[in-house]
């Protein structure tokens, strides 16, 4: 057996890499269920003809929809940030993109750099759960966090109004 087919028999042990696709993130994949494009896409794709297998693209809105298929056995595949709490169930590469993120801030806020913000007595608002809570600045007796289970560019500047109203910066 060639190193090819031993990483084929390890990867696509039903003979067909499925590759669990999260269309939620549209740095990753876009397109419906039905026919969906973008750099996952044709990573799955790719990997699949590297090792000679078919590829089946299981589509989810969300990463951890696509992080659940793949622990629990539904998929062979999936692209995801590395996460620690994660790796107790899946083990992860190199990454194969970065993606920087950055803070939304109402236009006439006195916040204009990273340092600004992460500082103490600023709220910061995230969505709840991992990835953005592993590398967010968290909570901290000088620098609470509000975790919602949203997150959207247009709640945000609502959100932040919320929070100046209630005396938090």
């Amino acid at each position: 057996m060639t190193t090819t087919q031993r990483v084929a028999a390890d990867l696509a042990p039903t003979g067909v890499l499925r590759a669990s696709v999260n269309l939620g993130n549209p740095v990753l994949a876009q397109g419906t269920p039905e026919n969906p494009s973008g750099i996952t896409v044709d990573l799955a794709r790719e990997i699949g003809a590297r090792l000679g297998v078919g590829v089946e693209l299981l589509c989810f809105d969300a990463a951890r929809k696509s992080f659940e298929a793949m622990a629990d056995g539904r998929a062979d595949l999936c692209f995801l940030a590395v996460d620690p709490a994660r790796e107790a169930e899946v083990a992860f590469t190199a990454p194969y993109v970065v993606i920087e993120g950055v803070y939304a801030v109402p236009r006439d806020s006195a916040l204009t750099t990273a340092e600004e913000v992460d500082a103490p007595g600023v709220r910061i608002g995230v969505k709840k759960g991992p990835p953005t809570t592993c590398s967010c600045p968290g909570p901290s007796p000088t620098r609470p966090s509000c975790a919602g289970t949203r997150a959207s560019t247009s709640s945000a500047p609502r959100a932040w109004r919320r929070a100046r109203a209630s005396g938090s910066p």
